[in-house]
């Protein structure tokens, strides 16, 4: 089976295309020059094609042409594209994984005055554009697949699959002891997404944690290569998400990797997990996703 992935989220796509391989099919990846912050597709390199955004859209085309299932991570406006000068000719998959269906509510508080009102028009607009790209994708996608079970209520017309965030294990493992062997080493990642600091501490304040460590991941980036080694300097990865006003109540992918490393975690409900969970096993969540190809008239 040829398959196109077209963009990626947090390394999804590329370990899909792997483990896709992997099982004997033919799988890559399209993704945007020079937009790589962690590395994961240098990592992946040999799996990614690189294309200027200029023409995109017209070699999502012309790869499409060649291809059996076109698995879309995200970019409403590519499958919207395709889907009109394809017709019905190839299976699509739309797939969404978090803030491409919440989006993301926009802090303006250390900006100047006079551009607030434009930025907020800015950002009104985009999310009207984003939402009626979502609900065209609802209804012209073959499938339409959700990182996580809490964007279910943010699809309006199709019946969704969830499909868990797949790990790479054969990057993302447990070995050796860690370096430091303190329960109460633990951490967690702060980013653009789940910028509200304050709130995750004084959350983990009131379940018995005083000694979180917030690693800003947005000013100290850590490369995808160098992800496992960092990990394993810890104990503990703290997954406390509050994004838009609400407590996600699901794994991070960063929760996976260290689940899969060896660490705890502890979630949103403040309990303790010690293992990567078999739904996030890379070869369980390819085969689920082939059977679905497969089963699409």
């Amino acid at each position: 089976m040829n398959i196109i992935h077209v963009w990626d989220q947090s390394g999804v796509a590329c370990i899909l295309a792997k483990y896709q391989n992997n099982m004997g099919h033919n799988a890559k990846v399209i993704r945007r020059v020079n937009y790589d912050p962690y590395g994961i597709y240098d990592f992946y390199k040999d799996l990614v094609e690189f294309i200027d955004e200029n023409s995109f859209l017209e070699f999502c085309l012309k790869q499409a042409n060649q291809a059996d299932v076109l698995h879309i991570h995200s970019r409403t406006e590519v499958l919207l594209y395709l889907k009109k000068k394809l017709e019905n000719r190839i299976k699509i998959i739309m797939h969404f994984h978090g803030s491409d269906l919440r989006g993301i509510k926009q802090n303006y508080s250390n900006q100047k005055i006079t551009s607030i009102p434009k930025l907020l028009f800015k950002n009104y607009n985009s999310n009207r554009i984003r939402e009626r790209n979502n609900l065209l994708a609802e209804e012209y996608a073959d499938k339409i697949f959700l990182s996580t079970p809490d964007l279910r209520d943010k699809i309006k017309k199709a019946t969704p699959i969830i499909l868990p965030n797949p790990v790479d294990t054969d990057h993302f493992f447990q070995s050796g002891a860690k370096e430091n062997s303190s329960r109460n080493n633990a951490f967690t990642f702060s980013t653009e997404a789940t910028s509200n600091s304050s709130w995750i501490i004084n959350y983990c304040k009131n379940h018995g944690l005083d000694n979180l460590q917030i690693i800003d991941r947005t000013k100290y980036p850590i490369s995808y290569e160098k992800m496992p080694e960092f990990l394993k300097k810890f104990d503990t990865y703290v997954d406390i998400r509050y994004v838009n006003d609400n407590l996600l109540n699901n794994f991070s992918k960063t929760a996976l990797e260290a689940l899969a490393c060896g660490l705890r975690v502890i979630d949103y409900a403040f309990r303790s997990w010690n293992s990567l969970p078999a739904a996030n096993e890379p070869t369980n969540v390819t085969k689920k996703v082939l059977q679905i190809y497969e089963s699409i008239s």
